[in-house]
Protein backbone atom coordinates (compact mmCIF):
# COMPACT_ATOMS: atom_id res chain seq x y z
CA UNK A 1 0.00 0.00 0.00
CA UNK A 2 1.26 3.48 -0.88
CA UNK A 3 0.96 6.37 1.11
CA UNK A 4 1.32 9.95 1.00
CA UNK A 5 1.74 12.53 3.57
CA UNK A 6 2.63 16.41 3.54
CA UNK A 7 3.96 17.94 6.24
CA UNK A 8 3.72 21.81 5.76
CA UNK A 9 4.71 23.46 8.78
CA UNK A 10 6.45 20.43 10.73
CA UNK A 11 3.35 20.31 12.85
CA UNK A 12 0.95 17.87 11.28
CA UNK A 13 1.00 14.80 8.69
CA UNK A 14 -1.70 14.38 6.05
CA UNK A 15 -1.81 10.96 5.01
CA UNK A 16 -3.56 10.18 2.04
CA UNK A 17 -4.13 6.14 2.29
CA UNK A 18 -6.83 4.35 -0.36
CA UNK A 19 -8.53 7.91 -1.20
CA UNK A 20 -9.01 8.74 2.25
CA UNK A 21 -7.19 12.10 4.38
CA UNK A 22 -6.69 11.50 7.93
CA UNK A 23 -4.95 14.14 9.91
CA UNK A 24 -2.19 12.71 12.56
CA UNK A 25 0.09 14.68 14.62
CA UNK A 26 3.89 14.18 13.63
CA UNK A 27 6.33 14.49 16.52
CA UNK A 28 10.36 14.57 16.34
CA UNK A 29 11.30 11.77 18.93
CA UNK A 30 14.68 10.44 17.71
CA UNK A 31 17.03 13.09 19.18
CA UNK A 32 20.70 12.77 19.58
CA UNK A 33 22.07 11.58 23.16
CA UNK A 34 24.77 13.46 25.02
CA UNK A 35 26.81 10.90 25.11
CA UNK A 36 29.83 10.79 22.98
CA UNK A 37 30.21 8.40 19.94
CA UNK A 38 32.88 6.30 19.43
CA UNK A 39 35.28 7.32 16.82
CA UNK A 40 34.62 6.74 13.07
CA UNK A 41 36.69 4.22 11.19
CA UNK A 42 37.37 4.62 7.50
CA UNK A 43 38.63 1.84 5.30
CA UNK A 44 39.44 0.81 1.73
CA UNK A 45 36.93 -1.87 0.56
CA UNK A 46 38.11 -3.03 -2.74
CA UNK A 47 36.03 -4.37 -5.68
CA UNK A 48 36.29 -5.54 -9.17
CA UNK A 49 36.03 -2.32 -10.80
CA UNK A 50 38.25 -0.07 -8.83
CA UNK A 51 38.16 1.06 -4.26
CA UNK A 52 35.78 1.98 -2.32
CA UNK A 53 35.74 4.29 1.14
CA UNK A 54 33.76 3.18 3.59
CA UNK A 55 33.22 5.09 6.94
CA UNK A 56 32.23 2.75 9.80
CA UNK A 57 30.38 3.91 12.78
CA UNK A 58 27.51 3.03 15.48
CA UNK A 59 26.19 -0.05 17.04
CA UNK A 60 23.17 -2.71 15.88
CA UNK A 61 21.77 -3.33 12.24
CA UNK A 62 24.02 -2.51 9.11
CA UNK A 63 22.42 0.67 7.27
CA UNK A 64 24.15 1.20 4.09
CA UNK A 65 23.99 5.48 3.31
CA UNK A 66 24.93 6.56 -0.39
CA UNK A 67 25.38 10.31 -0.96
CA UNK A 68 24.48 12.06 -4.30
CA UNK A 69 26.35 13.63 -6.90
CA UNK A 70 27.77 17.16 -6.92
CA UNK A 71 30.43 19.44 -6.39
CA UNK A 72 32.28 18.51 -3.15
CA UNK A 73 29.61 15.86 -2.51
CA UNK A 74 30.39 12.85 -0.47
CA UNK A 75 29.29 10.99 2.73
CA UNK A 76 30.06 13.05 5.52
CA UNK A 77 28.78 16.32 3.49
CA UNK A 78 25.71 14.70 2.62
CA UNK A 79 24.81 12.37 6.08
CA UNK A 80 26.89 14.84 8.84
CA UNK A 81 23.97 16.00 10.53
CA UNK A 82 22.12 12.49 10.84
CA UNK A 83 25.07 10.60 11.77
CA UNK A 84 24.81 11.08 15.44
CA UNK A 85 21.70 10.24 16.01
CA UNK A 86 20.99 6.99 13.49
CA UNK A 87 24.58 5.75 15.08
CA UNK A 88 23.15 5.15 18.58
CA UNK A 89 20.62 2.64 16.79
CA UNK A 90 22.56 1.30 13.31
CA UNK A 91 26.34 0.23 12.64
CA UNK A 92 26.49 2.69 9.53
CA UNK A 93 28.49 1.72 6.38
CA UNK A 94 28.88 5.44 4.75
CA UNK A 95 30.60 4.96 1.23
CA UNK A 96 31.98 7.64 -1.09
CA UNK A 97 31.40 6.88 -4.85
CA UNK A 98 33.88 5.92 -6.86
CA UNK A 99 35.31 9.29 -7.74
CA UNK A 100 34.16 11.59 -4.55
CA UNK A 101 35.50 11.82 -1.39
CA UNK A 102 38.16 9.15 -0.54
CA UNK A 103 37.32 7.24 -3.15
CA UNK A 104 39.61 7.41 -6.13
CA UNK A 105 38.26 7.53 -10.01
CA UNK A 106 38.53 4.34 -11.55
CA UNK A 107 41.42 2.80 -13.74
CA UNK A 108 39.74 4.74 -16.84
CA UNK A 109 39.56 7.89 -15.22
CA UNK A 110 36.75 10.05 -13.83
CA UNK A 111 33.38 9.56 -15.28
CA UNK A 112 29.61 9.73 -14.60
CA UNK A 113 28.90 6.10 -14.63
CA UNK A 114 25.67 5.08 -12.83
CA UNK A 115 25.45 1.41 -13.35
CA UNK A 116 28.84 1.40 -12.07
CA UNK A 117 27.92 3.08 -8.86
CA UNK A 118 24.87 0.75 -8.50
CA UNK A 119 27.89 -2.01 -8.65
CA UNK A 120 29.65 -0.47 -6.07
CA UNK A 121 27.20 -0.24 -3.95
CA UNK A 122 26.22 -3.92 -4.74
CA UNK A 123 29.71 -4.93 -3.48
CA UNK A 124 29.47 -3.02 -0.61
CA UNK A 125 26.60 -5.09 0.50
CA UNK A 126 28.46 -8.17 -0.10
CA UNK A 127 31.59 -6.82 1.83
CA UNK A 128 29.29 -6.25 4.67
CA UNK A 129 28.12 -9.75 4.82
CA UNK A 130 25.11 -9.90 7.04
CA UNK A 131 21.46 -11.71 4.87
CA UNK A 132 19.82 -8.11 5.35
CA UNK A 133 21.02 -4.58 4.55
CA UNK A 134 19.17 -1.16 4.82
CA UNK A 135 19.89 1.55 2.61
CA UNK A 136 19.43 4.64 2.51
CA UNK A 137 20.33 7.00 -0.54
CA UNK A 138 20.60 10.94 -0.86
CA UNK A 139 19.42 12.48 -4.39
CA UNK A 140 20.84 10.56 -7.20
CA UNK A 141 22.08 8.14 -4.26
CA UNK A 142 19.01 7.31 -3.20
CA UNK A 143 18.26 6.26 -7.19
CA UNK A 144 21.15 4.24 -6.32
CA UNK A 145 19.72 2.42 -3.30
CA UNK A 146 16.56 2.05 -5.54
CA UNK A 147 18.04 0.24 -8.70
CA UNK A 148 20.78 -1.87 -5.86
CA UNK A 149 16.79 -3.19 -4.21
CA UNK A 150 15.95 -3.82 -7.51
CA UNK A 151 18.27 -6.63 -8.23
CA UNK A 152 19.33 -7.47 -4.41
CA UNK A 153 17.16 -9.54 -2.27
CA UNK A 154 19.76 -8.43 0.93
CA UNK A 155 17.84 -5.08 0.55
CA UNK A 156 15.69 -5.25 3.05
CA UNK A 157 13.83 -1.67 3.38
CA UNK A 158 15.00 1.89 1.69
CA UNK A 159 14.78 5.32 2.85
CA UNK A 160 15.56 8.13 -0.06
CA UNK A 161 15.72 11.61 0.77
CA UNK A 162 15.58 13.99 -2.38
CA UNK A 163 15.99 11.06 -4.62
CA UNK A 164 16.62 10.81 -8.36
CA UNK A 165 15.86 8.79 -10.81
CA UNK A 166 12.19 10.46 -11.85
CA UNK A 167 13.38 13.19 -13.85
CA UNK A 168 14.32 13.27 -17.34
CA UNK A 169 14.68 17.27 -17.82
CA UNK A 170 17.73 19.18 -16.90
CA UNK A 171 16.48 22.62 -14.52
CA UNK A 172 18.98 25.64 -14.15
CA UNK A 173 19.37 24.81 -10.58
CA UNK A 174 20.86 21.55 -11.29
CA UNK A 175 22.51 22.93 -13.99
CA UNK A 176 24.08 25.48 -11.39
CA UNK A 177 24.86 22.76 -8.92
CA UNK A 178 26.68 20.51 -11.30
CA UNK A 179 28.99 23.07 -11.88
CA UNK A 180 31.90 23.03 -10.77
CA UNK A 181 32.88 26.30 -8.17
CA UNK A 182 36.40 27.87 -8.46
CA UNK A 183 36.09 29.39 -4.73
CA UNK A 184 34.06 29.35 -1.64
CA UNK A 185 31.55 32.63 -2.84
CA UNK A 186 30.80 30.11 -5.95
CA UNK A 187 29.95 27.51 -4.00
CA UNK A 188 27.69 29.48 -1.88
CA UNK A 189 25.54 30.65 -4.72
CA UNK A 190 25.37 27.29 -6.26
CA UNK A 191 24.65 25.71 -2.67
CA UNK A 192 21.59 28.72 -2.76
CA UNK A 193 19.52 26.99 -5.12
CA UNK A 194 19.37 23.42 -3.45
CA UNK A 195 18.33 24.98 -0.17
CA UNK A 196 15.00 26.17 1.58
CA UNK A 197 16.32 29.28 3.69
CA UNK A 198 19.81 30.48 2.24
CA UNK A 199 20.73 31.80 5.47
CA UNK A 200 20.87 28.27 7.11
CA UNK A 201 24.50 27.43 5.13
CA UNK A 202 27.07 27.13 7.02
CA UNK A 203 30.67 28.17 6.37
CA UNK A 204 32.03 24.91 8.21
CA UNK A 205 29.56 22.91 5.92
CA UNK A 206 30.71 24.49 2.83
CA UNK A 207 34.26 24.34 3.78
CA UNK A 208 34.35 20.69 4.05
CA UNK A 209 33.06 20.31 0.23
CA UNK A 210 34.88 22.94 -1.15
CA UNK A 211 37.94 21.09 0.47
CA UNK A 212 36.58 17.97 -0.85
CA UNK A 213 36.91 19.58 -4.34
CA UNK A 214 40.09 20.94 -4.12
CA UNK A 215 41.72 17.47 -3.02
CA UNK A 216 43.44 15.93 -5.17
CA UNK A 217 42.18 17.59 -8.58
CA UNK A 218 38.58 16.66 -7.61
CA UNK A 219 37.16 19.96 -8.84
CA UNK A 220 38.86 18.80 -12.19
CA UNK A 221 37.22 15.40 -11.77
CA UNK A 222 34.16 16.45 -11.46
CA UNK A 223 34.15 18.86 -14.41
CA UNK A 224 35.49 15.56 -16.40
CA UNK A 225 32.31 13.29 -15.47
CA UNK A 226 30.19 16.19 -16.34
CA UNK A 227 32.14 16.57 -20.18
CA UNK A 228 29.58 13.55 -21.42
CA UNK A 229 26.82 16.24 -21.02
CA UNK A 230 24.89 17.30 -18.07
CA UNK A 231 21.36 16.44 -19.58
CA UNK A 232 22.25 13.02 -20.42
CA UNK A 233 23.96 12.57 -17.16
CA UNK A 234 20.31 12.82 -15.82
CA UNK A 235 18.96 10.94 -18.57
CA UNK A 236 21.27 7.90 -17.56
CA UNK A 237 19.96 7.92 -13.78
CA UNK A 238 16.20 7.88 -14.59
CA UNK A 239 14.39 4.57 -13.44
CA UNK A 240 11.90 3.23 -15.53
CA UNK A 241 8.91 1.76 -14.50
CA UNK A 242 9.75 -1.35 -14.82
CA UNK A 243 12.44 -1.46 -12.85
CA UNK A 244 10.87 0.33 -9.59
CA UNK A 245 7.87 -2.40 -9.92
CA UNK A 246 10.68 -4.98 -8.67
CA UNK A 247 11.52 -3.28 -5.74
CA UNK A 248 10.07 -5.55 -3.20
CA UNK A 249 11.94 -3.97 -0.34
CA UNK A 250 9.08 -0.94 1.66
CA UNK A 251 10.27 2.52 0.65
CA UNK A 252 10.39 5.69 2.54
CA UNK A 253 10.51 8.87 0.02
CA UNK A 254 10.86 11.88 1.57
CA UNK A 255 11.07 15.05 -0.30
CA UNK A 256 11.57 18.65 0.13
CA UNK A 257 8.66 20.48 -1.38
CA UNK A 258 10.94 23.32 -2.14
CA UNK A 259 13.59 21.38 -3.92
CA UNK A 260 14.62 23.12 -7.08
CA UNK A 261 17.23 20.63 -8.51
CA UNK A 262 15.40 18.12 -8.01
CA UNK A 263 11.54 18.76 -8.10
CA UNK A 264 8.96 16.55 -6.60
CA UNK A 265 6.46 16.67 -8.86
CA UNK A 266 9.10 15.50 -12.11
CA UNK A 267 10.99 12.58 -9.59
CA UNK A 268 9.39 11.68 -6.04
CA UNK A 269 5.76 11.64 -7.84
CA UNK A 270 7.28 9.19 -10.50
CA UNK A 271 9.33 6.65 -8.27
CA UNK A 272 6.03 7.03 -5.48
CA UNK A 273 3.51 5.50 -8.83
CA UNK A 274 5.50 3.42 -9.86
CA UNK A 275 7.37 1.81 -6.76
CA UNK A 276 4.92 -1.41 -4.79
CA UNK A 277 5.30 -0.56 -1.29
CA UNK A 278 6.12 3.19 -0.98
CA UNK A 279 5.22 5.89 1.76
CA UNK A 280 6.37 9.34 0.23
CA UNK A 281 6.83 12.92 2.58
CA UNK A 282 7.01 15.72 1.80
CA UNK A 283 8.33 18.32 3.78
CA UNK A 284 7.21 22.20 3.49
CA UNK A 285 10.13 24.93 3.68
CA UNK A 286 12.53 22.19 2.56
CA UNK A 287 14.89 22.00 -0.21
CA UNK A 288 17.17 19.40 -1.73
CA UNK A 289 18.67 17.63 1.35
CA UNK A 290 15.89 16.94 4.19
CA UNK A 291 18.58 15.72 6.37
CA UNK A 292 20.24 19.43 6.39
CA UNK A 293 17.21 21.54 6.89
CA UNK A 294 14.97 19.18 8.90
CA UNK A 295 17.25 16.87 10.67
CA UNK A 296 15.38 15.75 13.75
CA UNK A 297 11.81 15.16 11.75
CA UNK A 298 13.63 13.16 9.10
CA UNK A 299 15.53 10.92 11.67
CA UNK A 300 12.08 10.06 12.93
CA UNK A 301 10.85 9.48 10.26
CA UNK A 302 13.40 7.05 8.86
CA UNK A 303 14.64 5.55 12.06
CA UNK A 304 10.10 4.77 12.55
CA UNK A 305 10.48 3.15 8.84
CA UNK A 306 13.64 1.26 9.72
CA UNK A 307 12.16 -0.21 12.96
CA UNK A 308 8.77 -1.08 11.44
CA UNK A 309 8.06 -4.84 12.39
CA UNK A 310 5.14 -4.23 9.40
CA UNK A 311 5.79 -4.39 5.17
Amino acid sequence: MNVLAVIAEMSFVASFVGGQNRLAFAKATAMPSSEPLAPMHTETWRFDEGESAVHRVGEGPPLLLIHGIGPGTAFQANFSAVVPTLARHRTLYGIDLIGFGASPAGPDGPRFDFARWVRQAAAAVARIGVPQVDVWGQSLGAAIALALAASSPAVRRVVATGAGGGGRRLNAALDAFWTAPADLAALRVAMQGAVFDASGLRDEQLALRLDALVRDGRGADFEAMMASGKAHNLRSCWLAPELLSTVRAPVLLIHGREDRPVPYRESALHLFDHLGDARLVLLGRCGHNPMLEHTAAVCDLALQHLTSTHD
